[in-house]
C-alpha cells in the first residue's frame, strides 16, 4: 500500500509539472482522470449493491470489488493536477468570460475557483471514506451501503457538472449527473468482468467460474447497459422537446460532421450490438467472450467521455489523448493488483466451489 501510494504521489507530481508545461497534456490528463475515477465508481456502486442483497454474483467478485474501490482515495489524490491549472481547463476563471453574458453572471458565485475545489475535495474525501469502510472484509454493511448510494447518486451531479459540463457552462441539464453515473456503473463493471476473464481458472486463488455464474455477471452487465441507455436517451429526448437555445447549442457540434459519426458509433458500439450480444446466452455463459462485449463497453465508455468533453475544450485531438489514459490505466491496474495482495482473486459460493 505504502509503495501505491508514493508511486501515485511521484505520478501526480510529475503529471502537474507537465500539466503547467502542456495544456493538451493537462486536457488529457482529465480525461484519463474522469475515465478510470468513473470505473473505481462503478465498482463501489456495485460493492453497495452487493452488500444490500448479499447475491451470489457478489460473493465471485467481491474480493475485485473491494480492490478497485479501494483505489479510490488515492484516484483522489490524482486530481491535484487539475487543482493546480484550473484556468487552463475551465473559461469561467476568466471573469471577463463569465461577464460577457447575463446568463454566465449569474452563475459567477457558484464557479468561484475556491468553492469549486471546496466541492471537490469534500466529494472525494466522501467517496473515499465509503469506499474504504464497504471493502473492508468481515460482515454485511447494508445501512451504510443504502446511504452510500444516495450519498453518490447526489454527489455525483455535482460532480459531473463541475468537472464536466463547466467545461461549457452555458450549458446545464438536470440528468447529466445520473446519465454519467450509469455510464460509470457499465464501465466499472465491465472492468470486473474483463479481470475474471483474465484471472479464473489461472491458479488455486482463482478457481474457474461456472457458466452459471459467469451468466449472472453478464446479465448485470446487461441490466447496467439498459440503465444507462435509457437515461442518455431521455435525457437528448428532454432536450430535444424542449428545444431550449442553450441545450441545443452544446448538442449541435456533438450532433454533425465527425462528433455526429462518434455520436451514432455510440449508439451502435455502445448500446445496440452490445444490447444483441448479450441477449445471447452462449456469450453470458462463457467468460472469454463476454469480457470481448465488456472490453468495447469500456472502450466506448471513453469515447463518451471524448465526445463530452473535447468539443468544449477548444483542442483538437492528439496522441496524448490516447497515451495518458493507457498510461495511468496501467498505473491503476498494478494499484489493483497490489491492493489484491496475496488474497484470493476470486471468491466462489461453496455449492460453486463443489463443481470446479
Amino acid at each position: 500500500m505504502t509503495l501505491v501510494l508514493g508511486a501515485t504521489l511521484v505520478l501526480a507530481a510529475l503529471a502537474a509539472a507537465a500539466g503547467r508545461a502542456s495544456p493538451a497534456f493537462l486536457h488529457a490528463w482529465l480525461l484519463a482522470w474522469l475515465l478510470w475515477l468513473g470505473v473505481a465508481l462503478g465498482a463501489l456502486v456495485f460493492l453497495c449493491i452487493h452488500h444490500l442483497v448479499r447475491g451470489r454474483w457478489g460473493a465471485t467478485v467481491r474480493p475485485l470489488l473491494a480492490a478497485m474501490t479501494r483505489t479510490l482515495p488515492l484516484l483522489a489524490l490524482l486530481f491535484l493536477p487539475i487543482a493546480l491549472d484550473l484556468a487552463v481547463l475551465y473559461p469561467w476563471t476568466d471573469l471577463e468570460w463569465l461577464q460577457a453574458a447575463p446568463l454566465r453572471a449569474a452563475k459567477a458565485a457558484y464557479l468561484d475557483a475556491d468553492f469549486f475545489l471546496a466541492r471537490a475535495a469534500v466529494i472525494l474525501v466522501v467517496w473515499s471514506v465509503l469506499a474504504l469502510r464497504l471493502a473492508r472484509p468481515g460482515r454485511r454493511r447494508p445501512g451504510l451501503a443504502a446511504l452510500a448510494l444516495v450519498v453518490f447518486f447526489a454527489t455525483v451531479t455535482i460532480a459531473a457538472v463541475d468537472w464536466i459540463l463547466s467545461l461549457d457552462p452555458d450549458m446545464s441539464t438536470s440528468a447529466f449527473g445520473l446519465a454519467l453515473a450509469t455510464g460509470d456503473a457499465v464501465a466499472g463493471w465491465s472492468a470486473v468482468v474483463i479481470a475474471v476473464a483474465l484471472v479464473h481458472g489461472r491458479s488455486a486463488h482463482a478457481p474457474l467460474v461456472v457458466p452459471e455464474r459467469a451468466q449472472q455477471l453478464g446479465t448485470l452487465l446487461f441490466a447496467a447497459l439498459m440503465l444507462w441507455g435509457y437515461i442518455a436517451f431521455t435525457q437528448y429526448l428532454l432536450v430535444w422537446g424542449a428545444d431550449l437555445p442553450r441545450e441545443v447549442g452544446w448538442f449541435l457540434p456533438r450532433l454533425h460532421g465527425d462528433w455526429g459519426r462518434v455520436a451514432w458509433s455510440l449508439v451502435g458500439l455502445h448500446f445496440a450490438a452490445p444490447f444483441v450480444l448479450l441477449l445471447q446466452r452462449p456469450i453470458k455463459r462463457s467468460p472469454a467472450r463476454l469480457a470481448a462485449v465488456a472490453a468495447l463497453l469500456l472502450s466506448m465508455h471513453y469515447v463518451e467521455l471524448l465526445w463530452l468533453v473535447v468539443p468544449s475544450r477548444g483542442l483538437p485531438l492528439g496522441w496524448l489523448d490516447l497515451a495518458v489514459p493507457l498510461g495511468l490505466g496501467a498505473s491503476w491496474a498494478l494499484a489493483v493488483a497490489v491492493l489484491l495482495g496475496r488474497g484470493p482473486l476470486i471468491g466462489l459460493p461453496e455449492e460453486d466451489i463443489d463443481r470446479v
